[in-house]
């Protein structure tokens, strides 16, 4: 199982310029013990620019790490790459000039079932999910 040290070490190796929005992040707490969820959620808005203007390696980075995280993640891990990763991204759906389809065609079976889950929950279909 992937911990939520082990998830932050991966979106560190994944995208090494990710640092400095972590340690700003961290550092804007000031404390030792940091909430995993939140630092999904910085990991959130980082892919929201890679999904708006990176490559196309980038995304399926992107689109890789949800899927592993889900599968592979521990209980926090799982519940954050949900609720603070690939919620996060997909609320954005109809926002002018984000590109969601770049990151939702992407997308592997079991993200795509969460992303269809809260569909349902908010009654949206999320472009590039269908």
């Amino acid at each position: 199982m992937i911990s939520e040290h082990d998830s932050i070490e991966i979106m560190l190796k994944l995208f090494p310029d990710f640092k400095a929005k972590l340690e700003e992040h961290r550092n804007f707490w000031k404390d030792d013990e940091y909430e995993f969820g939140l630092e999904m959620a910085q990991f959130s808005s980082f892919a929201f620019d890679k999904i708006k203007g990176g490559t196309d390696e980038d995304v399926n980075k992107l689109a890789d790490f949800a899927e592993q995280m889900l599968v592979e993640g521990n209980e926090k891990v799982r519940w954050a790459a949900k609720y603070e990763f690939l919620e996060n991204i997909t609320n954005s759906d109809g926002e002018r000039d984000f590109p969601i389809e770049r990151f939702t065609r992407k997308l592997k079976p079991h993200s795509i079932e969460f992303c269809k889950e809260l569909d349902k929950g908010w009654g949206t279909k999320t472009t590039g999910i269908y």
